[in-house]
C-alpha cells in the first residue's frame, strides 16, 4: 500500500494518544516538580545539619585544650564527620561515625570553602562539606553524608515512575472503553452511509444520546437522509409524471397526425378527385391542424408557466373580468345557462396579468361546455375574506366522482371516457395560471354538480403604484 492509500489513523486511537500523551508529559512535569521540591527540602535540611555542626565543633575547638575534656563535643544529627587540616593540608585530626574516612579536601578548595564559607560536595565522597579557618592558619571541616537522602530521591522517582505508570495504564483501559462508547454513534453512521451508497435510502441511525455532539449528529444525518429521499422520490414522481406526460401529448398529437397522413395518402391514391370528397377532406384537415395547433399552444403555455416566465404584475380587479368571462362564455354556448352573482359596486384587487387571470376564468366555463350537457346551469360567485378572493364555479351537471377532485389538475387526465372533447389540459392550464399568481385552486364537495374554489391574494395598499387611482 502505497503513502496515498494508507488510510489514516483513527479518530479513537489520535484521541488515546493525545489524551496519553498529554497526561504523560502532566505526570512527568510533576514528578521534576516533585523531585526538585524535595531535593531543594533535604539540600537545605543538610546545610542546615552541616552548619550547625561545624559552628558548634568551631566552638569547641575554641576552648582552650585542657578545657575541653570537660566540655562536650557538639552532638551529631546524621551520618556527620569532622577534621581539622593544616594549612599545607595535611590531616591532623578525624571524628566521624563513617567507618571510612572523608578524603581530605585539597588545599585550594579549603581556601575557596573557607573564604566564600560556601557548603559543597567533597570530592571522592557522598559528603557535603563546609570549611572555616582557625586562628592558627589550619581549617576545620565539618561534613554531613547525603546517602540517605539520595535513597529517598531515587525511592520517590520510582515510586513516581510506578504511580505514572499505572494511572497511564488505567486511563487507556479507561479511553478505550469510553472511546468504544462515544464512537458507536459516528461507526453506526458510516454503517448507514455504505448501506444508502448501496442505494438503500430506508435506513437510519439510531439516535444516540451519550454526547450532545453525537445525538445532534445522528439527528441531522436522519434528517438528512430524509430530505435526500424525499428528493429522490420527488424526482421519481417527477420523472414518472413527464414520462406520462409525453406519453399522452405523443397520443393527442398522434390522432390529428394520422388524420392529416390519411387524408394525404387518399389524395395521392386519387381517392379524393371529386371536388366535394375533396373540399371535405380539407375541412377535416383544417380541422386537425386546428387540433393539433391549439394543443400545442396549450403545451408551450405550460412550458413557459412551468419555467416561471415572468408575466405582467400589475393592478386588476376581478369584478369586470368575471363578468365579462361570463358574457363571453354565454355568447358563445347559449345552450347553456351561465350566469353570475357580482356586486358591480364593489371592488376586488390584485395584482397579476390581467390576459391570464381572465383565462382561468374563461378555461373553468369552458370546461363546463366541454363536459356538461346543454342546458346545464352554472353560476359564479366572487367573495373576498380580507386577505383573499375567492371566485367560486358551481354547476348542477354530472359533477365528478370525489376520489378524483386530487387528480383533475393534472396534464391530460379526463374524468371520463377519453372520447369526451377537449386535450385534457384546460384545468392543469388554471391550476398553473393559479399557482402562478400565487393562488390555490381546489374541487370541494357538494350533493349536485362539480363546485370549484379558486383563491387568489388580495391586493395591499402597499402594492398599488404610485398615481393609480383604482385597479382596472
Amino acid at each position: 500500500m502505497t503513502t496515498a492509500e494508507r488510510p489514516p489513523r483513527s479518530l479513537r486511537t489520535k484521541l488515546v494518544v493525545t489524551v496519553l500523551t498529554a497526561t504523560s508529559i502532566g505526570l512527568a512535569a510533576a514528578l521534576v516538580i516533585t523531585i526538585v521540591g524535595v531535593h531543594s527540602f533535604m539540600r537545605s535540611r543538610l546545610e542546615k545539619q552541616v552548619t550547625d555542626y561545624l559552628t558548634g565543633l568551631s566552638d569547641y575547638l575554641a576552648i582552650p585544650a585542657e578545657a575541653r575534656k570537660l566540655a562536650p563535643r557538639p552532638p551529631q544529627r546524621g551520618v556527620c564527620a569532622a577534621m581539622i587540616v593544616t594549612s599545607s593540608g595535611q590531616l591532623e585530626q578525624y571524628w566521624g561515625t563513617q567507618p571510612a574516612k572523608v578524603p581530605t579536601p585539597p588545599a585550594d578548595l579549603l581556601r575557596s570553602m573557607a573564604a566564600d564559607g560556601t557548603i559543597v560536595p567533597l570530592p571522592g565522597s557522598t559528603f557535603l562539606g563546609m570549611a572555616r579557618q582557625l586562628p592558627d592558619g589550619g581549617y576545620v571541616v565539618g561534613a554531613v553524608s547525603t546517602e540517605d537522602y539520595d535513597q529517598i530521591a531515587r525511592r520517590i522517582v520510582f515510586a513516581g515512575c510506578l504511580v505514572a505508570l499505572f494511572v497511564l495504564t488505567v486511563l487507556a483501559l479507561v479511553l478505550l472503553q469510553l472511546s468504544k462508547r462515544w464512537l458507536r454513534p459516528l461507526e453506526s453512521v458510516v454503517g448507514t452511509a455504505r448501506s444508502i451508497a448501496d442505494g438503500d435510502l430506508s435506513q437510519r441511525v439510531e439516535v444516540a444520546d451519550s454526547t450532545f455532539e453525537a445525538y445532534s449528529l445522528t439527528r441531522s444525518f436522519n434528517t438528512m437522509v430524509s430530505r435526500l429521499q424525499e428528493s429522490f422520490d420527488l424526482s421519481e414522481c417527477a420523472e414518472l409524471r413527464l414520462r406520462r406526460f409525453v406519453a399522452a401529448a405523443g397520443h393527442e398529437l398522434r390522432t390529428p397526425l394520422s388524420a392529416i397522413s390519411g387524408y394525404a395518402q387518399l389524395a395521392q391514391l386519387g381517392a379524393l378527385d371529386e371536388p366535394e370528397k375533396f373540399h371535405a377532406a380539407m375541412r377535416r384537415v383544417g380541422g386537425e391542424t386546428k387540433r393539433m395547433t391549439a394543443l400545442i399552444d396549450e403545451l408551450l403555455l405550460l412550458a413557459e408557466l412551468d419555467r416561471g416566465r415572468p408575466s405582467e404584475a400589475e393592478p386588476v380587479d376581478l369584478g369586470p373580468l368575471c363578468v365579462d368571462a361570463v358574457h363571453d362564455a354565454q355568447a358563445a354556448a347559449p345552450e347553456w345557462e351561465l350566469r353570475h352573482d357580482i356586486d358591480p359596486r364593489r371592488q376586488y384587487p390584485v395584482v397579476g396579468d390581467a390576459f391570464r387571470l381572465r383565462q382561468i376564468v374563461t378555461n373553468l366555463l369552458a370546461n363546463i361546455r366541454a363536459h356538461t350537457p346543454k342546458g346545464t346551469k352554472a353560476q359564479v360567485w366572487l367573495s373576498t375574506t380580507g386577505t383573499e378572493h375567492v371566485i367560486d364555479i358551481l354547476d348542477d351537471g354530472p359533477g365528478i366522482d370525489p376520489a378524483l377532485h386530487e387528480r383533475v389538475f393534472e396534464p391530460f387526465f379526463r374524468a371520463g371516457p377519453q372520447r369526451t372533447p377537449g386535450s385534457g389540459l384546460g384545468l392543469s392550464i388554471v391550476a398553473e395560471l393559479v399557482h402562478h399568481h400565487d393562488g390555490a385552486i381546489r374541487v370541494l364537495p357538494t350533493d349536485t354538480g362539480c363546485w370549484i374554489r379558486v383563491s387568489l391574494p388580495a391586493m395591499t395598499m402597499t402594492e398599488l403604484p404610485a398615481g393609480a387611482d383604482s385597479p382596472v
